[in-house]
């Protein structure tokens, strides 16, 4: 069965406390015992390359396949230490859709795209607006 061939989980995360951890833990297992195979076959193939250009890519791709398998084992291990699902920079709850799409992501989309874009992550008020939030629920970040 292929990646693609995986159904998302049965109740789907919808929230910190309904996160199926046996399924996100299988599918990270997955994902790092790919990246492993995948090194590996890099590797024998490096040892046997004679042209630059072929190696530089080889290389390219060893360096990707080390970045993912760290971001997995990073991923594993909130996991196991409870954070699973909680962004890493702001502490707001990481969306299911990213979840299900990238296990691994340990940021939500806002903390992504400042990071990417190397900006500070943008203020939930400058998000959605002041006019956005009853007074009774303000943002945890007034």
């Amino acid at each position: 069965m292929s990646h693609l061939d995986q159904a998302a989980p049965p109740s789907g995360p919808r929230g910190r406390h309904a996160i199926d951890v046996q399924w996100f833990r299988k599918e990270l297992e997955q994902q790092r015992g790919f990246r492993l195979d995948q090194l590996t076959d890099l590797s024998y193939e490096a040892a046997g390359v004679a042209d630059d250009v072929q190696g530089e890519v080889i290389t390219a791709l060893m360096t990707g396949a080390r970045t993912a398998l760290a971001d997995i084992d990073a991923a594993l291990f909130r996991l196991a230490i409870g954070a699973f699902g909680v962004c890493q920079r702001c502490g707001r709850a990481i969306p299911a859709d990213r979840l299900e799409a990238i296990p691994m992501a340990g940021l939500c989309l806002p903390c992504q795209y400042a990071k990417e874009s190397h900006r500070p992550a943008p203020d939930i008020v400058e998000v959605w607006g002041i006019d956005s939030f009853p007074a009774s629920d303000p943002p945890a970040n007034w």
